[in-house]
């Protein structure tokens, strides 16, 4: 359990599901680096791993809740393994749909909240002129900023069009339309827990997370380029566009959420959170190695060469790997969530860093990955 010193009456009793995922380990760093409190509320927090708590359990659910008692419950328990949940198709529906119900179920029945993570992966990427003007605008020369989605001609006078997509990425009113086992098992989830709980529960969409825990493209990146024979380039996919997102950042967005009162003027409970602006995986690979030679993480820079996914795609395939199809396009609007929590006046006061650009987030996870001595 994790508290803080000399614990008041009021704590919040807040119960964390799949404790080993990376998002997790964030939460109780950023909640431990602020004693346990935000906004004045204090919070104690019981993290379970999936060995002590089997969200697509009932019974397991069901023993967890009458031990720790929650007011939040954060549920960060997934099946991420996109490729893998296309033959693991019952297990990715379990965790990834059965889980959040079952969780959703069990607020309901106890009155506690339940903050909910889902994926970008629940679009597709259409239409067709958004991914085609992405495609277009990104530079296979260079690591600049990708700062538009849509010609203006293709937007409304609010400048959103009918898809919810914004020249800033895809708000919580673009048509989800996930196109792998993965992204449509996560739509499942967030449908149920919104369906169970309304406005009770909070849905947040992120986007290609990273941080100095567990598997993610960053720490990839980093291996593959420290480990690269000399010459050989680093093929990196140049036709997904998204935002990158630093798991401390949604970390702090997420207890700032749960201290907030979000219970006047936010409508619906599904937001988009993600490092503002929006790149490519090519991009994102330029940069990460830009900033790590910056910081002394990379001895010598690696050739990258761009690789449209199809052409991925087929080399994998190749050597035995199926990969799902992924969004052409996913780069999300964190316009909603940041107008709600602004309106407290908390969120940029006390973490100016959730409405930073991508690479000044990364810039932050490295300097923190490399005072770690990772």
């Amino acid at each position: 359990m994790y508290a803080p010193n000399g614990e008041p009456e009021s704590t919040v009793t807040v119960l964390l599901t799949g404790a080993d995922s990376q998002l997790s380990k964030a939460l109780l760093r950023v909640l431990a680096k602020a004693a346990y409190r935000f906004d004045g509320r204090a919070f104690r927090v019981h993290a379970l791993s999936h060995t002590e708590l089997d969200i697509g359990d009932k019974q397991s659910v069901a023993a967890a809740f009458a031990q720790v008692k929650p007011d939040w419950v954060i549920n960060c328990a997934a099946y991420n393994a996109v490729d893998r949940a296309e033959t693991a198709v019952d297990e990715a529906y379990r965790v990834n749909s059965l889980g959040p119900e079952l969780l959703a179920s069990e607020c309901a029945l106890t009155g506690a909240r339940l903050v909910h993570i889902s994926s970008d992966y629940v679009f597709s990427g259409e239409p067709a002129e958004a991914s085609e003007l992405a495609l277009n605008q990104n530079s296979l020369t260079d690591s600049s900023l990708i700062n538009s989605g849509l010609t203006e001609s293709g937007l409304t006078e609010s400048g959103l069009t009918e898809s919810g997509l914004t020249e800033h990425g895809l708000t919580e009113s673009a048509t989800p339309a996930p196109l792998s086992v993965y992204g449509k098992s996560k739509l499942a989830g967030e449908q149920a827990v919104l369906r169970i709980l309304a406005e009770r529960a909070v849905v947040i969409r992120t986007a290609w997370l990273y941080g100095v825990d567990g598997h993610n493209f960053v720490k990839t990146m980093l291996r593959l380029m420290a480990t690269m024979p000399d010459g050989q380039p680093l093929s990196v996919i140049n036709d997904q566009i998204g935002s990158p997102t630093w798991a401390d950042a949604l970390a702090h967005l997420i207890w700032q959420l749960i201290a907030s009162p979000l219970d006047v003027g936010c409508g619906s409970r599904l937001f988009h959170y993600a490092g503002q602006g929006q790149c490519s995986w090519y991009e994102f690979a330029l940069e990460i190695q830009r900033q790590a030679m910056a910081l002394k993480l990379l001895d010598k820079a690696v050739p990258i060469s761009a690789i449209d996914s199809l052409s991925y795609a087929e080399k994998a395939l190749e050597k035995g790997n199926k990969l799902a199809t992924r969004p052409s396009y996913s780069a999300l609007n964190s316009d909603k969530v940041r107008q709600c929590l602004t309106r407290e006046n908390s969120a940029l006061t006390h973490c100016p860093e959730l409405w930073r650009d991508w690479r000044w987030q990364l810039k932050a996870m490295l300097e923190d990955y490399a005072a770690k001595g990772l």
